[in-house]
């Protein structure tokens, strides 16, 4: 059944901070006023045979559960599982628990010391646009970056790091993006919402990165028993009024770790309510101007 229920945000107050004289971009949310939390699903898997039921079993937990969730697709992933995305898009269509959003068409790198070439990037950001039309009727306002595995150098401390990658945040708002993850030098990338006024870009947002990644925690648990690593991880930023996000990858659950009841994702979900986080999506956060703007 279709809840069609509104996520509600409530209205925060924001100090700003001098950071080395310029203008301030962290953000701190008051004491009485609940942090965010918002959950990702990088969607990237184009392995069809393997991740059927995926999107009936997370659908069945959001609406059960009441879970807002941004799934930011792979441009390639929806074109290989294209009738199971638009199934998935026709399904959730007009309910705001579901937000989609753009990782690109082919996992190329935003940010990077020795990416792509800005042309480059723009063509195939223009091809997953298109994709997303084509089956959710309408076109992302919002990116989230992808990781490369190193062949492109190291992340730079964020957009206004080189001409280059500011260049890269132009071509992207000339595009129509209007929220993308927190980037800049001297911003904190997990916690903080911000606006990219510094670089020009006023009207776009910037939200926490989901770090560490399911990949380490859950799929590797680089850090011991998964269950007791992101439970503390929730508890210890909520205790320090700060925003969270976690970003999940739709396949290493369902397919790595075997977990079709989707428990990490609940758990994540209750541990952030009794931490007294408000969970939101990304254009929900978006919408809420208070959030990041100055």
């Amino acid at each position: 059944m279709n809840q069609n229920k509104k996520t509600t945000i409530s209205r925060r107050h924001f100090i700003s901070t001098s950071i080395l004289g310029l203008s301030a971009i962290s953000m701190g949310c008051t004491s009485h006023e609940k942090r965010q939390f918002i959950i990702r699903f990088d969607t990237e898997s184009r392995q069809r045979e393997e991740m059927k039921g995926f999107f009936e079993k997370i659908v069945s937990i959001q609406r059960s559960q009441n879970i807002p969730i941004s799934y930011f697709c792979l441009g390639a992933a929806i074109d290989k599982r294209e009738s199971e995305f638009l199934e998935f898009a026709q399904e959730t269509k007009d309910d705001p628990l579901f937000d989609f959003q753009c990782h690109s068409y082919s996992h190329i790198g935003l940010g990077y010391e020795n990416g792509k070439s800005v042309e480059v990037l723009k063509a195939d950001f223009e091809k997953a646009f298109a994709v997303h039309e084509r089956i959710f009727g309408s076109r992302p306002i919002g990116v989230s970056i992808c990781g490369t595995g190193g062949k492109d150098g190291p992340s730079l401390c964020g957009f206004d790091a080189t001409d280059k990658s500011r260049a890269e945040l132009d071509m992207l708002a000339k595009l129509g993006v209007k929220m993308i993850n927190t980037n800049l030098c001297e911003a904190d990338s997990k916690t903080e919402f911000i606006n990219y006024s510094k670089i020009g870009h006023p009207e776009i947002m910037g939200f926490p990165n989901g770090s560490p990644s399911d990949n380490g925690w859950l799929r590797g648990r680089k850090y011991g028993n998964p269950k007791e690593f992101i439970t503390k991880q929730i508890e210890e930023n909520a205790k320090q009024n700060k925003h969270m996000a976690i970003m999940f990858h739709d396949d290493t659950g369902w397919i790595d770790v075997n977990d079709k009841e989707l428990d990490h994702l609940k758990l994540v979900t209750e541990v952030a309510r009794k931490s007294g986080y408000e969970l939101a999506t990304h254009f929900a956060c978006y919408q809420n101007k208070d959030l990041w703007k100055l």
